[in-house]
C-alpha cells in the first residue's frame, strides 16, 4: 500500500507599495499599504503541478496586518494614482546574546524582529522573544528574500 502525499502550496510574491497612506487599525501607524500576489497551487509529492487560484493580500507594511483581496479589485488600488513619494522598508532581526538559554533544554527565545523606515530612519520592533523559527516564519509573511540577523 503506497501513500500519496498531495495538497496545495501558497506562492507569496511581493507586488510594492502602492495607493494613499492609509492608517493601519492594528498597529496606529499611517503608510502606504504594500501588496503581495499569492498563487495556490496544487501538488504531488511536494511538487508543484497547476495553479488553482491567486488572490492579493493588502498588507501594513509595519505590523502585517492583512486583508484578503480578489485580483479585480486589487487591480484596481494598484492602479489608482498616489502621491509619487517613494516607500523603503528594512527588515532585520537581533539575536540578543545577553539573553540566551543556560539551561539544557531552554528554548532560544532571544531574537527581535525590526523594521526601519528608511525616509524617516525611523526603527521599529515588530515583535520581541521570539525564536528564530517565528523569525524565518516573519521572513515568508513579508516576502523577503534574505534577512540579516545582528548579533547584540
Amino acid at each position: 500500500m503506497a501513500t500519496i502525499i498531495y495538497g496545495t502550496h501558497v506562492f507569496p510574491k511581493f507586488a510594492g507599495y502602492f495607493g494613499e497612506k492609509e492608517l493601519c487599525p492594528n498597529c496606529q501607524r499611517t503608510y502606504k499599504p504594500a501588496y503581495t500576489k499569492c498563487s495556490v497551487w496544487a501538488h504531488i509529492y511536494y511538487i508543484p503541478l497547476f495553479p488553482i487560484s491567486s488572490y492579493y493580500l493588502k498588507m501594513c507594511p509595519v505590523c502585517g496586518m492583512a486583508d484578503k483581496l480578489k485580483k479585480k479589485d486589487a487591480m484596481v488600488e494598484i492602479t489608482k494614482p498616489s502621491d509619487g513619494v517613494q516607500q523603503q522598508f528594512q527588515y532585520y532581526a537581533k539575536h540578543i546574546l545577553a539573553n540566551k538559554p543556560t539551561k539544557m533544554l531552554e528554548v532560544d527565545k532571544s531574537y527581535e524582529f525590526w523594521v526601519k523606515d528608511l525616509t524617516s530612519n525611523e526603527e521599529i520592533c515588530i515583535a520581541s522573544g521570539i525564536t528564530k523559527d517565528m523569525v524565518k516564519s516573519l521572513k515568508k509573511k513579508f516576502c523577503l528574500k534574505d534577512i540579516s540577523i545582528m548579533d547584540v
